[in-house]
Protein backbone atom coordinates (compact mmCIF):
# COMPACT_ATOMS: atom_id res chain seq x y z
CA UNK A 1 0.00 0.00 0.00
CA UNK A 2 1.47 2.98 -0.94
CA UNK A 3 0.93 6.76 1.02
CA UNK A 4 1.27 9.53 -1.20
CA UNK A 5 3.25 12.10 1.75
CA UNK A 6 2.12 15.63 2.21
CA UNK A 7 4.40 18.06 3.81
CA UNK A 8 3.70 20.04 6.45
CA UNK A 9 5.21 23.98 6.82
CA UNK A 10 6.58 25.35 9.35
CA UNK A 11 8.10 28.67 8.83
CA UNK A 12 10.96 28.44 11.53
CA UNK A 13 12.21 25.33 9.92
CA UNK A 14 13.09 27.18 6.77
CA UNK A 15 16.48 28.18 8.23
CA UNK A 16 17.23 24.40 8.80
CA UNK A 17 17.20 23.14 5.25
CA UNK A 18 20.68 23.44 4.70
CA UNK A 19 21.62 20.91 7.62
CA UNK A 20 22.18 17.37 5.90
CA UNK A 21 21.53 15.85 9.32
CA UNK A 22 18.07 16.95 10.25
CA UNK A 23 14.98 14.66 8.73
CA UNK A 24 13.15 18.11 8.03
CA UNK A 25 16.29 19.54 6.42
CA UNK A 26 16.96 16.94 3.84
CA UNK A 27 13.00 17.12 3.77
CA UNK A 28 13.42 20.65 2.89
CA UNK A 29 16.80 20.45 0.13
CA UNK A 30 14.11 18.65 -2.21
CA UNK A 31 13.69 21.12 -5.14
CA UNK A 32 10.19 20.12 -5.64
CA UNK A 33 7.25 20.70 -2.58
CA UNK A 34 4.13 19.33 -2.01
CA UNK A 35 1.45 21.32 -0.40
CA UNK A 36 1.52 22.34 3.51
CA UNK A 37 -0.34 21.28 6.34
CA UNK A 38 -1.15 23.84 8.62
CA UNK A 39 -1.98 21.57 11.25
CA UNK A 40 -2.21 17.84 12.36
CA UNK A 41 0.86 17.26 13.65
CA UNK A 42 2.59 18.30 16.80
CA UNK A 43 5.94 19.46 17.25
CA UNK A 44 9.12 19.59 19.44
CA UNK A 45 11.52 22.36 20.55
CA UNK A 46 14.17 21.22 18.21
CA UNK A 47 11.70 21.59 15.24
CA UNK A 48 11.45 17.92 14.43
CA UNK A 49 8.03 16.11 14.05
CA UNK A 50 6.39 14.22 17.17
CA UNK A 51 5.54 11.43 14.63
CA UNK A 52 9.33 10.83 13.84
CA UNK A 53 10.12 10.98 17.70
CA UNK A 54 7.42 8.04 18.29
CA UNK A 55 8.81 5.36 15.73
CA UNK A 56 12.41 5.09 15.89
CA UNK A 57 12.44 2.49 13.14
CA UNK A 58 11.72 3.05 9.32
CA UNK A 59 9.36 6.02 7.84
CA UNK A 60 6.97 3.70 6.95
CA UNK A 61 6.41 2.32 10.13
CA UNK A 62 6.17 5.82 11.68
CA UNK A 63 3.59 6.72 9.35
CA UNK A 64 5.65 7.56 6.26
CA UNK A 65 6.60 6.20 3.07
CA UNK A 66 8.47 8.22 0.91
CA UNK A 67 8.92 11.22 -0.56
CA UNK A 68 7.10 12.52 -3.56
CA UNK A 69 9.72 13.97 -6.44
CA UNK A 70 7.22 16.30 -7.71
CA UNK A 71 6.56 20.00 -5.94
CA UNK A 72 2.48 21.44 -6.74
CA UNK A 73 2.75 24.55 -8.57
CA UNK A 74 0.10 25.68 -6.08
CA UNK A 75 2.39 26.43 -2.92
CA UNK A 76 5.47 26.94 -4.92
CA UNK A 77 6.49 29.70 -1.95
CA UNK A 78 5.41 27.28 0.94
CA UNK A 79 8.49 26.62 3.58
CA UNK A 80 10.24 23.26 3.53
CA UNK A 81 8.73 20.54 6.00
CA UNK A 82 7.94 16.97 6.48
CA UNK A 83 5.87 14.59 4.55
CA UNK A 84 3.06 12.67 5.71
CA UNK A 85 0.53 10.78 5.21
CA UNK A 86 -2.53 12.38 2.96
CA UNK A 87 -6.23 11.14 4.05
CA UNK A 88 -6.61 9.59 1.09
CA UNK A 89 -4.08 6.61 2.36
CA UNK A 90 -5.98 6.80 5.94
CA UNK A 91 -8.70 5.76 2.80
CA UNK A 92 -7.53 2.95 1.10
CA UNK A 93 -5.69 1.16 4.53
CA UNK A 94 -9.60 1.41 6.24
CA UNK A 95 -10.79 -0.42 2.73
CA UNK A 96 -8.93 -3.78 3.59
CA UNK A 97 -10.91 -4.67 6.85
CA UNK A 98 -13.75 -6.60 6.33
CA UNK A 99 -17.18 -4.99 4.89
CA UNK A 100 -20.11 -5.08 7.38
CA UNK A 101 -22.79 -6.85 4.82
CA UNK A 102 -26.45 -5.42 6.39
CA UNK A 103 -29.19 -8.40 5.56
CA UNK A 104 -31.29 -7.25 2.83
CA UNK A 105 -35.01 -6.45 3.26
CA UNK A 106 -38.04 -8.85 3.26
CA UNK A 107 -39.09 -10.29 -0.03
CA UNK A 108 -42.85 -8.91 -0.20
CA UNK A 109 -45.58 -10.12 -3.45
CA UNK A 110 -44.96 -6.67 -5.00
CA UNK A 111 -44.29 -5.58 -8.75
CA UNK A 112 -44.99 -2.10 -8.63
CA UNK A 113 -41.54 -1.90 -6.41
CA UNK A 114 -38.04 -2.29 -7.07
CA UNK A 115 -36.57 -5.05 -4.23
CA UNK A 116 -32.51 -6.52 -4.32
CA UNK A 117 -34.57 -9.67 -5.86
CA UNK A 118 -34.34 -11.33 -9.25
CA UNK A 119 -37.73 -11.22 -11.03
CA UNK A 120 -38.30 -15.09 -11.20
CA UNK A 121 -37.45 -14.99 -7.02
CA UNK A 122 -39.86 -16.84 -4.78
CA UNK A 123 -39.80 -17.56 -1.12
CA UNK A 124 -40.44 -20.23 1.35
CA UNK A 125 -44.15 -19.71 1.72
CA UNK A 126 -44.28 -20.09 -2.34
CA UNK A 127 -45.99 -23.50 -1.64
CA UNK A 128 -47.66 -23.20 1.47
CA UNK A 129 -50.54 -21.72 -0.71
CA UNK A 130 -50.76 -24.78 -2.54
CA UNK A 131 -54.28 -25.85 -3.21
CA UNK A 132 -55.21 -29.22 -4.59
CA UNK A 133 -58.77 -30.23 -5.84
CA UNK A 134 -60.24 -27.23 -4.00
CA UNK A 135 -63.03 -26.90 -6.69
CA UNK A 136 -63.25 -30.70 -7.31
CA UNK A 137 -66.93 -31.28 -7.37
CA UNK A 138 -68.06 -35.12 -6.39
CA UNK A 139 -70.85 -36.31 -8.21
CA UNK A 140 -73.65 -38.39 -7.16
CA UNK A 141 -74.86 -41.46 -9.12
CA UNK A 142 -78.06 -40.68 -9.36
CA UNK A 143 -77.77 -37.51 -10.14
CA UNK A 144 -75.82 -38.56 -12.88
CA UNK A 145 -78.21 -40.59 -14.32
CA UNK A 146 -81.19 -38.36 -14.19
CA UNK A 147 -78.39 -35.13 -16.07
CA UNK A 148 -77.66 -37.66 -18.88
CA UNK A 149 -81.05 -38.51 -19.79
CA UNK A 150 -80.92 -35.17 -21.90
CA UNK A 151 -78.12 -36.54 -24.15
CA UNK A 152 -80.70 -39.58 -24.49
CA UNK A 153 -84.04 -37.93 -25.27
CA UNK A 154 -81.96 -36.34 -28.32
CA UNK A 155 -80.28 -39.05 -29.48
CA UNK A 156 -84.26 -40.93 -29.21
CA UNK A 157 -85.19 -37.38 -31.46
CA UNK A 158 -82.75 -38.02 -33.71
CA UNK A 159 -83.78 -41.59 -34.60
CA UNK A 160 -87.34 -41.19 -34.56
CA UNK A 161 -86.92 -38.56 -37.20
CA UNK A 162 -84.87 -40.18 -39.60
CA UNK A 163 -87.83 -43.27 -38.96
CA UNK A 164 -90.11 -40.84 -40.37
CA UNK A 165 -88.14 -40.38 -43.07
CA UNK A 166 -87.51 -43.65 -44.38
CA UNK A 167 -91.39 -43.81 -43.91
CA UNK A 168 -92.31 -40.99 -46.16
CA UNK A 169 -89.64 -42.04 -48.60
CA UNK A 170 -91.29 -45.59 -49.01
CA UNK A 171 -94.55 -44.54 -49.04
CA UNK A 172 -95.87 -46.01 -45.81
CA UNK A 173 -96.40 -42.99 -44.45
CA UNK A 174 -98.49 -39.93 -46.29
CA UNK A 175 -97.69 -36.40 -46.00
CA UNK A 176 -101.17 -35.17 -45.12
CA UNK A 177 -100.96 -37.72 -42.21
CA UNK A 178 -97.64 -36.02 -40.96
CA UNK A 179 -98.60 -32.57 -41.25
CA UNK A 180 -101.74 -33.50 -39.09
CA UNK A 181 -99.90 -35.33 -36.75
CA UNK A 182 -97.68 -32.73 -36.16
CA UNK A 183 -99.41 -29.97 -36.41
CA UNK A 184 -101.60 -31.57 -33.48
CA UNK A 185 -98.88 -32.33 -31.26
CA UNK A 186 -98.00 -28.78 -31.76
CA UNK A 187 -100.93 -27.29 -30.56
CA UNK A 188 -100.99 -29.81 -27.47
CA UNK A 189 -97.39 -28.99 -26.71
CA UNK A 190 -98.45 -25.14 -26.78
CA UNK A 191 -101.37 -26.05 -24.33
CA UNK A 192 -99.55 -28.15 -21.71
CA UNK A 193 -96.95 -25.41 -21.50
CA UNK A 194 -99.24 -22.95 -20.56
CA UNK A 195 -100.93 -24.89 -18.31
CA UNK A 196 -97.77 -25.83 -16.81
CA UNK A 197 -96.94 -22.41 -16.67
CA UNK A 198 -100.35 -21.01 -15.19
CA UNK A 199 -99.00 -19.04 -12.39
CA UNK A 200 -95.53 -18.50 -13.37
CA UNK A 201 -95.58 -16.69 -16.14
CA UNK A 202 -95.18 -13.11 -16.82
CA UNK A 203 -96.57 -10.46 -19.21
CA UNK A 204 -92.78 -10.68 -21.00
CA UNK A 205 -92.89 -14.41 -21.39
CA UNK A 206 -96.27 -14.00 -22.97
CA UNK A 207 -95.28 -11.65 -25.62
CA UNK A 208 -91.81 -14.21 -26.43
CA UNK A 209 -94.32 -16.87 -27.01
CA UNK A 210 -96.74 -15.02 -28.86
CA UNK A 211 -93.87 -14.19 -31.22
CA UNK A 212 -92.59 -17.43 -31.25
CA UNK A 213 -95.65 -18.49 -32.66
CA UNK A 214 -96.04 -15.62 -35.10
CA UNK A 215 -92.26 -16.63 -36.60
CA UNK A 216 -93.11 -20.42 -36.68
CA UNK A 217 -96.58 -19.83 -38.67
CA UNK A 218 -94.54 -17.08 -41.16
CA UNK A 219 -91.58 -19.56 -41.56
CA UNK A 220 -94.14 -22.53 -42.55
CA UNK A 221 -95.92 -20.57 -45.23
CA UNK A 222 -92.50 -19.31 -46.93
CA UNK A 223 -91.55 -23.22 -46.59
CA UNK A 224 -94.81 -24.08 -48.40
CA UNK A 225 -94.00 -21.56 -51.28
CA UNK A 226 -90.25 -23.26 -51.57
CA UNK A 227 -90.91 -26.84 -51.57
CA UNK A 228 -91.13 -26.89 -55.22
CA UNK A 229 -87.31 -25.73 -55.47
CA UNK A 230 -86.03 -27.48 -52.33
CA UNK A 231 -87.60 -31.05 -54.14
CA UNK A 232 -85.48 -30.42 -57.27
CA UNK A 233 -82.76 -28.75 -54.82
CA UNK A 234 -79.84 -32.03 -55.32
CA UNK A 235 -81.33 -33.73 -58.65
CA UNK A 236 -77.94 -33.83 -59.87
CA UNK A 237 -76.09 -34.87 -56.80
CA UNK A 238 -75.31 -38.97 -56.28
CA UNK A 239 -77.57 -40.46 -53.28
CA UNK A 240 -74.77 -41.81 -51.48
CA UNK A 241 -73.22 -38.41 -51.27
CA UNK A 242 -76.51 -36.84 -49.62
CA UNK A 243 -76.98 -39.97 -47.01
CA UNK A 244 -73.13 -39.23 -46.23
CA UNK A 245 -73.39 -35.34 -45.85
CA UNK A 246 -76.75 -36.37 -43.53
CA UNK A 247 -75.17 -38.43 -41.38
CA UNK A 248 -72.06 -35.70 -40.81
CA UNK A 249 -75.22 -33.32 -40.31
CA UNK A 250 -76.84 -35.54 -37.55
CA UNK A 251 -73.64 -35.73 -35.70
CA UNK A 252 -72.65 -32.05 -35.63
CA UNK A 253 -76.27 -31.13 -34.38
CA UNK A 254 -75.56 -33.72 -31.74
CA UNK A 255 -72.63 -32.87 -30.90
CA UNK A 256 -73.27 -28.98 -30.41
CA UNK A 257 -76.67 -29.13 -28.74
CA UNK A 258 -77.72 -27.06 -26.02
CA UNK A 259 -78.24 -29.91 -23.21
CA UNK A 260 -78.68 -27.09 -20.42
CA UNK A 261 -81.73 -25.97 -18.82
CA UNK A 262 -81.68 -22.55 -18.61
CA UNK A 263 -82.18 -21.35 -22.24
CA UNK A 264 -86.16 -21.53 -22.31
CA UNK A 265 -87.14 -18.72 -24.76
CA UNK A 266 -84.55 -18.51 -27.58
CA UNK A 267 -81.79 -20.70 -29.20
CA UNK A 268 -77.90 -19.22 -28.42
CA UNK A 269 -74.82 -20.58 -29.91
CA UNK A 270 -74.13 -23.56 -29.54
CA UNK A 271 -77.10 -24.81 -30.18
CA UNK A 272 -77.58 -22.76 -33.23
CA UNK A 273 -74.90 -24.54 -35.32
CA UNK A 274 -77.38 -27.55 -33.98
CA UNK A 275 -80.19 -26.46 -35.29
CA UNK A 276 -78.31 -25.07 -38.47
CA UNK A 277 -77.11 -28.47 -38.82
CA UNK A 278 -80.15 -30.51 -38.11
CA UNK A 279 -82.34 -28.07 -40.79
CA UNK A 280 -79.46 -28.64 -43.47
CA UNK A 281 -79.88 -32.28 -43.03
CA UNK A 282 -83.60 -31.84 -43.41
CA UNK A 283 -83.16 -30.20 -46.55
CA UNK A 284 -81.05 -32.64 -47.95
CA UNK A 285 -83.72 -35.54 -46.82
CA UNK A 286 -86.19 -33.57 -47.95
CA UNK A 287 -84.78 -33.26 -51.82
CA UNK A 288 -85.43 -37.06 -51.97
CA UNK A 289 -88.99 -37.30 -51.78
CA UNK A 290 -91.49 -37.82 -54.66
CA UNK A 291 -94.05 -34.74 -53.61
CA UNK A 292 -94.19 -31.26 -52.66
CA UNK A 293 -96.67 -32.08 -49.75
CA UNK A 294 -94.12 -34.29 -48.74
CA UNK A 295 -91.20 -31.88 -48.91
CA UNK A 296 -93.49 -29.42 -46.98
CA UNK A 297 -94.53 -31.57 -44.66
CA UNK A 298 -90.98 -33.26 -43.74
CA UNK A 299 -89.70 -29.25 -43.35
CA UNK A 300 -92.05 -28.48 -41.30
CA UNK A 301 -91.77 -31.61 -39.42
CA UNK A 302 -88.07 -31.11 -38.86
CA UNK A 303 -88.91 -27.37 -37.51
CA UNK A 304 -90.91 -28.07 -34.64
CA UNK A 305 -88.76 -31.46 -33.70
CA UNK A 306 -85.45 -29.51 -33.68
CA UNK A 307 -86.54 -25.85 -33.25
CA UNK A 308 -89.64 -25.84 -30.52
CA UNK A 309 -89.56 -29.37 -29.03
CA UNK A 310 -86.20 -28.83 -27.15
CA UNK A 311 -86.91 -26.16 -25.63
CA UNK A 312 -90.00 -27.63 -24.02
CA UNK A 313 -87.74 -30.64 -22.93
CA UNK A 314 -86.09 -28.36 -21.30
CA UNK A 315 -88.76 -26.83 -19.30
CA UNK A 316 -90.10 -30.37 -18.39
CA UNK A 317 -86.62 -31.10 -16.65
CA UNK A 318 -87.07 -27.83 -15.55
CA UNK A 319 -89.31 -28.32 -13.03
CA UNK A 320 -89.80 -32.46 -12.78
CA UNK A 321 -86.89 -34.84 -12.90
CA UNK A 322 -89.68 -37.59 -12.98
CA UNK A 323 -91.08 -35.63 -16.07
CA UNK A 324 -88.10 -35.84 -17.54
CA UNK A 325 -87.14 -39.43 -16.87
CA UNK A 326 -90.68 -40.40 -18.69
CA UNK A 327 -90.15 -38.34 -21.35
CA UNK A 328 -86.91 -40.16 -21.62
CA UNK A 329 -88.29 -43.98 -21.64
CA UNK A 330 -91.16 -42.67 -24.08
CA UNK A 331 -88.84 -41.50 -26.80
CA UNK A 332 -86.55 -44.37 -26.56
CA UNK A 333 -89.20 -47.10 -26.80
CA UNK A 334 -90.68 -44.69 -29.30
CA UNK A 335 -87.50 -44.77 -31.60
CA UNK A 336 -87.00 -48.48 -30.88
CA UNK A 337 -90.37 -49.70 -32.05
CA UNK A 338 -90.26 -47.55 -35.26
CA UNK A 339 -86.64 -49.01 -36.85
CA UNK A 340 -88.07 -52.51 -35.56
CA UNK A 341 -89.93 -52.38 -38.68
CA UNK A 342 -86.73 -51.26 -40.96
CA UNK A 343 -83.86 -52.42 -39.45
CA UNK A 344 -83.99 -54.39 -35.86
CA UNK A 345 -80.12 -54.31 -35.79
CA UNK A 346 -80.05 -50.70 -35.79
CA UNK A 347 -83.37 -50.70 -32.78
CA UNK A 348 -80.78 -52.97 -30.72
CA UNK A 349 -78.09 -50.49 -31.65
CA UNK A 350 -79.78 -47.61 -30.30
CA UNK A 351 -81.53 -49.65 -27.38
CA UNK A 352 -77.58 -50.55 -26.34
CA UNK A 353 -76.43 -47.16 -26.55
CA UNK A 354 -79.21 -45.65 -24.70
CA UNK A 355 -78.30 -47.82 -21.67
CA UNK A 356 -74.65 -47.38 -21.90
CA UNK A 357 -75.18 -42.94 -21.85
CA UNK A 358 -77.71 -43.10 -19.26
CA UNK A 359 -76.11 -46.10 -16.83
CA UNK A 360 -72.41 -46.96 -18.02
CA UNK A 361 -71.12 -43.81 -18.24
CA UNK A 362 -72.27 -42.32 -15.23
CA UNK A 363 -70.12 -44.69 -12.84
CA UNK A 364 -67.32 -44.65 -15.65
CA UNK A 365 -67.29 -40.92 -14.35
CA UNK A 366 -68.18 -41.44 -11.10
CA UNK A 367 -64.81 -43.87 -11.38
CA UNK A 368 -62.14 -41.77 -12.73
CA UNK A 369 -63.46 -38.80 -10.86
CA UNK A 370 -60.76 -39.95 -8.39
CA UNK A 371 -57.57 -39.40 -10.64
CA UNK A 372 -58.40 -35.91 -11.11
CA UNK A 373 -55.66 -33.75 -9.60
CA UNK A 374 -56.54 -30.12 -10.17
CA UNK A 375 -53.83 -27.75 -8.10
CA UNK A 376 -54.23 -24.08 -7.49
CA UNK A 377 -51.92 -21.62 -6.32
CA UNK A 378 -50.21 -18.09 -6.25
CA UNK A 379 -49.31 -18.56 -9.76
CA UNK A 380 -52.91 -18.31 -10.96
CA UNK A 381 -54.21 -15.06 -12.41
CA UNK A 382 -56.15 -13.19 -10.06
CA UNK A 383 -59.58 -13.04 -10.61
CA UNK A 384 -61.75 -10.19 -9.64
CA UNK A 385 -65.12 -10.20 -7.40
CA UNK A 386 -67.64 -8.51 -9.32
CA UNK A 387 -70.59 -7.84 -6.56
CA UNK A 388 -74.05 -7.04 -8.49
CA UNK A 389 -76.41 -5.22 -7.31
CA UNK A 390 -79.96 -5.32 -8.29
CA UNK A 391 -82.52 -3.26 -7.67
Amino acid sequence: MKIMPTRIGVPFLSRRRDNPSDPAAALGSSPTRLSPLSHGLDETAEGSPALLKKSNASPARAGLSRFSPHRSSDNADAPAGLYLATPHATATASSTRPAVFQPRRPWRKLLYIKQEYPDDYVDDTFLMELQKNANVRMYDYSTVVVQTTVITQHLSSIMIFISVFINLYRGSLAGRTLVWCSSISTVLGFVFWDILNMYLRTPEQRIVRLNLIKGALLFALLLFGLSPILRTLTEDTSRDTIWAMTVIFFGVNLAFHDYSTGNLTNIRFPGSVSLNAAVLASVLLASQLNSNLSVFAFLSFALKWFALFPIFRRYLKRISDAASMATTMALALMATALFMYINKAVALLHIFSSLFITFVCPLWLIWVQRYKNEIHGPWDEARPIVHRYFH
